[in-house]
């Protein structure tokens, strides 16, 4: 049972911040943000999240760059 709750909570957060994400992704969300951080802060946290993306995505990459 306990196992139970767990995944179905892991699935509520993963559904929460899949959503989050999509609505971020908007250029209405984006605008939001923008004027809620800041100019600077916000150019930060792109700059972090896209630097993340690219070394999580680097093995990806390097095998494409091997196949034919």
């Amino acid at each position: 049972m306990k196992k139970a709750k767990k995944l179905l909570v892991i699935a509520c957060l993963g559904g929460v911040g899949y959503l989050l994400v999509k609505l971020l992704k908007t250029e209405l969300g984006q605008e939001k943000l923008f004027e809620i951080l800041g100019e600077d802060t916000y150019l930060a946290i792109l700059d972090k999240v896209r630097l993340v993306g690219d070394l999580i995505m680097w093995p990806v990459d390097f095998v494409r760059a091997l196949l034919p």
